[in-house]
């Protein structure tokens, strides 16, 4: 039995590692959608928090300079801080083009870790590192292997199971 194995594996080495690639692919496609809804999580976190500060300095200013008002120091409330709350404070914030609310309708682009840096050259190792990152095996550019290739993968899709 072990050798029958042992001859599968040596006969479909190439298809093994192609499976093996793609599983690994998947794999890290998973982790890097786990990875980014995280950041998105994160991200809607911060901006709730930026977006609560906001109103509650607006509510803040309101009651201080209606307290003012109250003292005479004031003639009225400003326009603004008593739109923002007969508006609701939000809405007025995001009307006004402030806080986590106004900078959610901006685009945003992500810098990589180490900043934006310019293309390095592609020298053998980066160009294998990317290879093997996007399941491309390399195998040697030679027709003749692909032609195999290609026919072994055609033979398994239509093999006879014994």
């Amino acid at each position: 039995m072990k050798a029958k194995v042992k001859a599968y594996e040596e006969a479909n080495r190439s298809q093994i590692v192609i499976r093996q690639s793609q599983r690994a692919d998947e794999e890290r496609s998973i982790a890097d959608r786990i990875a980014a809804e995280q950041r998105e999580a994160e991200r809607q976190r911060r901006e709730f928090q930026e977006e609560q500060k906001a109103v509650a300095i607006a509510k803040r200013k309101f009651k201080q300079e209606s307290a003012e008002v109250l003292l005479g120091e004031r003639e009225e409330v400003s326009a603004e801080l008593r739109q923002a709350q007969m508006q609701g404070y939000r809405n007025e914030l995001k009307r006004q083009g402030r806080g986590a609310a106004a900078a959610a309708s901006q685009p945003k682009v992500r810098e990589p870790e180490g900043g934006l840096q310019r293309e390095k050259k592609m020298d053998r190792e980066l160009y294998r590192k990317r290879q093997a990152a996007g399941a491309g095996v390399p195998s040697g550019g030679n027709i003749a292997s692909h032609e195999r290739n290609w026919n072994e993968a055609v033979q398994s899709l239509f093999a006879i199971a014994p």
